[in-house]
């Protein structure tokens, strides 16, 4: 018995002697903090859409943005080179202002009430001077272009009534559309700085009304630049041309369609001699816009 005890004390002690040696020890005080790490580089800027490369910037400084005015205007009588039957017996499914507008403001502007009909399409729902302004170049030139649009023809359905924009680039070369392009960014007038304008319902049965016409203008000054820049072909008084079918001088479109008249006086009309005019800046045509508000100084027709 003695034995026996003996030898399980001793098994006991073995077994705690080797518990102990087996126990992980506890674990030292933190030691001091180590310096702090880099900060990681910041990550690339995204490219906001679409890049202007140094050609895209290149073809834009050499265009001619009172060319592309023109080109807005009616490009088919600004280019002879336009032949295809399919453009030329459609004209207006393919002008620019005709969808935009003189202002660019589109149904939201003066052409409010211009409706469709089967010889012009119907007026686009954006605001064109906003855009330009608020994209770059490329997007404006992309936007221009409108690859994949519809076809050039100008057949009974390639024509379109309810604004759909044309394949420029079947019609226009990309200098051509650079020149549209500048006009758009650089050119193109703030109508709003021009005049006041207030609509009321909705396209393409709104109405419309121009009022403060020629705004922070200068009457004197506006008749000065008319009799330097303008008299030898219109008159002292604008009315030694009949326009717009020969219902309109001068003092007419001056007091009723300012939006044309202020894009005339400064890119002209094409295919004529009249025009681009780099002189008629928008001060000059503030001052245009308040001496044709005398109906004693240019006469309505």
């Amino acid at each position: 018995m003695k034995a026996i005890a003996l030898t399980m004390m001793s098994a006991l002690a073995i077994a705690i002697v080797f518990t102990a040696s087996c126990t992980k020890p506890k674990d030292g005080a933190d030691g001091p903090a180590g310096p702090a790490g880099t900060n990681g580089t910041n990550g690339t800027n995204g490219t906001n859409g679409t890049v202007v490369d140094p050609a895209d910037q290149a073809s834009y400084t050499a265009a001619d943005g009172l060319i592309g005015g023109r080109l807005y205007d009616h490009f088919v009588e600004q280019l002879p080179t336009i032949t295809d039957t399919g453009i030329t017996k459609h004209m207006d499914f393919f002008r620019c202002k005709q969808c935009h507008g003189w202002d660019l403001r589109g149904s939201n502007g003066a052409y409010i009430n211009r409706a469709p009909s089967a010889t012009r399409p119907a007026v686009a729902d954006n605001d064109l001077y906003v855009y330009a302004q608020t994209h770059n170049i490329k997007q404006i030139f992309d936007a221009v272009k409108h690859t994949g649009g519809r076809n050039k023809m100008g057949s009974s359905n390639e024509r379109s009534y309810n604004a759909s924009m044309p394949d420029y680039g079947l019609i226009l070369t990309d200098a051509e559309i650079w020149n549209l392009t500048k006009f758009l960014k650089a050119e193109a007038l703030n109508t709003f700085k021009l005049y006041d304008i207030a609509t009321t319902g909705v396209y393409p049965t709104g109405t419309k009304a121009f009022s403060n016409i020629g705004q922070n203008g200068n009457a004197t000054t506006g008749k000065a630049t008319f009799a330097s820049a303008c008299a030898s072909c219109h008159g002292a008084d604008g009315t030694q041309i009949a326009l717009d079918g020969g219902v309109m001088y001068i003092g007419d479109f001056t007091r009723k369609n300012p939006p044309e008249f202020q894009h005339k006086a400064r890119c002209g009309q094409p295919a004529t001699g009249m025009g681009p005019f780099s002189t008629i800046t928008e001060s000059a045509v503030k001052d245009l816009l308040k001496a044709g508000q005398s109906a004693t100084d240019f006469p309505g027709f």
